[in-house]
C-alpha cells in the first residue's frame, strides 16, 4: 500500500467528473473549506480523494471561489486494505453509533450496513448526516474509498441478500476471532445492547453464520464493533 503524504497535507474530496488529464478543480463547498477555513495558498500541496479507490497528490495553482491545480501523482488504493470488510452494526444511540461510523471508516470497513434488530432502541437512522459523518472521517484519514452507508434493513433481509463470510460477536461463543477460519472479504455483525433475541440467533445459525466471543467482559455495542475490527485488520492483513 503506498504511504501517505506529508502527515499535515490537507484532504479534499474531488469528483472524478472534475479532473481533466493533470488537471483538477474543487467543487465550491471544497474550494471554501479549502481558502476561508484552512487558508491554503498557490503552491500548496494537498491530497484529493475521489472517493471511490483513487488518491491524488496535488498542487494549488489557482485559488479564489473555485480552486484549481496540478496533479502530480495517481495513488490507486491509497490508504486501502488489500481486503473487504463490511460492518454490520445495530442501531444504537445516535452519539455512540456516530462515534462507531468515524472510528469504524478510520479502521478501514469498505460498507456500513445498519440493523434494525429486535431489541433495538432506535430504528431509524438519519443517512445523510450519518454519510456526511463517514466521509469526513475518510477525508481526515486520507481514504480514498469512501465507505457506503446503506438505509437500515433487518437480520433478514441481511442473511437474505449476503454474498460475503458473515461472522457474528457472540457472549458465549466457543472461539475466539482468531480462531475462525476467516476470508478476505467478510461481513461482521454486531448486535444492539440488549443482545440478540433467540430467534435472531437461530436465524444466523440457519445462515451458516460464524460466531465468536471478545472475552469475558461484557462489551457496549460500540467497543464490541471497534475491537472486532481491531482484531480483524490485524488477522486479514497477514
Amino acid at each position: 500500500m503506498p504511504a501517505l503524504f506529508h502527515k499535515n497535507s490537507k484532504a479534499f474530496y474531488v469528483n472524478p467528473q472534475n479532473l481533466n488529464g493533470d488537471a483538477f478543480k474543487l467543487d465550491q463547498g471544497e474550494s471554501n473549506h479549502a481558502t476561508r477555513v484552512l487558508r491554503l495558498k498557490v503552491g500548496d500541496e494537498i491530497c484529493l480523494l475521489n472517493g471511490v479507490g483513487v488518491g491524488y497528490h496535488a498542487v494549488f495553482e489557482s485559488v479564489g471561489k473555485e480552486v484549481s491545480g496540478t496533479i502530480k501523482e495517481t495513488i490507486v488504493g491509497l490508504g486501502e486494505n488489500q481486503y473487504s470488510i463490511i460492518l454490520a452494526p445495530a442501531l444504537i444511540k445516535r452519539d455512540r453509533f456516530e462515534l462507531m461510523l468515524e472510528k469504524a471508516t478510520e479502521m478501514g470497513v469498505t460498507e456500513i450496513q445498519p440493523l434494525a434488530l429486535d431489541r433495538c432502541v432506535k430504528k431509524t437512522l438519519n443517512v445523510d448526516r450519518s454519510q456526511k459523518i463517514v466521509t469526513s472521517s475518510a477525508k481526515q484519514c486520507c481514504r480514498s474509498w469512501f465507505p457506503v452507508l446503506h438505509e437500515p434493513i433487518e437480520m433478514r433481509s441481511l442473511l437474505e441478500n449476503e454474498n460475503e463470510q458473515v461472522i457474528s460477536g457472540l457472549m458465549g461463543a466457543e472461539r475466539s476471532l482468531s480462531q475462525l477460519n476467516l476470508d478476505q472479504n467478510v461481513t461482521v455483525i454486531i448486535g444492539p445492547e440488549g443482545d440478540f433475541t433467540e430467534n435472531e440467533i437461530e436465524q444466523m445459525k440457519d445462515a451458516g453464520v460464524l460466531f465468536y466471543n471478545l472475552g469475558q467482559r461484557r462489551l457496549r455495542a460500540e467497543t464490541a464493533a471497534l475491537n472486532s475490527l481491531a482484531v480483524l485488520n490485524e488477522l486479514l492483513n497477514r
